[in-house]
């Protein structure tokens, strides 16, 4: 009887750590690795024909699988940086390498109208782009992000 509660034990344990280890992995962008959580407002939503979505960092992330897998898209969405509210991607107004950094680097930042990613340029710097011109840019650069000193 004690053995066998031994064994009850240990799979439970078992069980927990897989499952924790899979809340991880879904918590980290799948290209980049950086956390979800913390950058929920810059978050960027695949979602394939296949039907599977898949949540990236930020647009630098979910703008290359845009750019690189473009038949196998069916949607993207994205966080408008300024309200926080989901926008589909092809709406967005994107802002390329602002001094601003909310997560990868070089960033690319959504904005729900060009008025606003004006704005924030005036204060940051940076390149405005529609949905076309970005994902064109993002197709041109590394899929990884450049590490700052």
């Amino acid at each position: 009887m004690k053995g066998s509660r031994n064994v009850i034990v240990v799979f439970t344990l078992l069980l927990v750590l897989v499952l924790a280890g899979t809340v991880a992995a879904q918590d980290k962008c799948p290209l980049c690795g950086m956390m979800i959580t913390g950058n929920e407002n810059t978050a960027f939503v695949v979602t394939m024909k296949t039907g599977e979505s898949v949540t990236y960092c930020c647009a630098h992330c979910g703008l290359w699988v845009l750019a690189t897998e473009q038949d196998k898209v069916e949607s993207a969405k994205t966080r408008d940086f300024i309200s926080g509210e989901w926008i589909g991607a092809e709406k967005a107004v994107y802002l390329y390498k602002s001094k601003a950094v909310p997560a990868c680097s070089p960033s690319w930042i959504a904005f729900g109208s060009k008025k606003e990613a004006g704005m924030f340029k005036k204060g940051f710097g940076g390149t405005i782009y529609d949905y076309a011109a970005a994902l064109k840019a993002r197709a041109k650069e590394p899929k990884g992000m450049e590490m700052t000193k």
